[in-house]
């Protein structure tokens, strides 16, 4: 087995073979779109939690790249959404956002975002708040970062484990999750992109919602997180 895994290293670097399994799971997910888009045609004033992982909402549809403990649905949001036009008045999306790519993804799913909800429904987005932790970093205070993050006194990530030796690093991590955030957001530009793609964007704060149904934020990611909603 370890010389398979070191033959498969040798022919597709990590940086290669990730991304491709990815995207090869994607199509097949897509392939069975139909399906899936099916089960929705006729469903009216959703709720909907987009790219929910294993932190599904009772009253939404729970919708994630891959299956897990209550996804309701396995869809690929960078390609569409599986709802009618005018069909869900509340999404929902809590550190998923920042997993698009800027210059194509993330527009791409506004737009169907806008598609899919009623006139004057709401789209609640929570990503890493970039321009927090770049102030953090330019104060030079470890005790800034560690408060952002919730580092414990040895200065540990309690997300995934790592130890830092610099505020730099704790930047890469936020910013980069090894490969898999695309874009770091402040509020100014979050804002811009959701009014390029027909958004009116709504400041709000942690569990304060234009619809109450949609606060329901997670504590734990409230110290770091930059939160903006959007009007229909």
């Amino acid at each position: 087995m370890r010389l398979r895994h070191r033959v498969r290293k040798w022919l597709l670097p990590d940086p290669v073979y990730t991304p491709l399994r990815f995207e090869l799971g994607m199509l097949s997910v897509r392939l069975r779109g139909a399906r899936e888009r099916k089960r929705f045609r006729n469903d009216r004033d959703l709720l909907v939690n987009l790219g929910c992982g294993t932190r599904a909402l009772p009253g939404f549809v729970n919708i994630d790249a891959g299956p897990a403990p209550g996804v309701d649905c396995v869809w690929d949001c960078r390609a569409s959404l599986p709802f009618a036009d005018g069909s869900v008045r509340g999404i929902f999306s809590e550190h998923f956002f920042e997993h698009l790519r800027y210059e194509d993804e993330a527009p791409a799913l506004l737009r169907e975002c806008r598609r899919v909800l009623q006139p004057g429904g709401v789209l609640r987005l929570i990503v890493p708040d970039a321009g927090r932790y770049l102030h953090a970093y330019a104060r030079g205070s470890w005790d800034d970062l560690a408060a952002l993050r919730g580092l414990d006194e040895r200065r540990v990530d309690p997300w995934f484990g790592t130890a830092y030796a610099t505020p730099m690093e704790v930047v890469n991590a936020v910013f980069r999750q090894g490969t898999q955030h695309k874009f770091a957001y402040d509020a100014e530009t979050l804002a811009k992109l959701l009014a390029r793609n027909d958004l009116r964007p709504v400041p709000c704060a942690f569990r304060q919602s234009s619809l109450p149904a949609l606060a329901a934020d997670s504590p734990d990611r409230a110290s770091e997180s930059l939160y903006l909603e959007a009007i229909r």
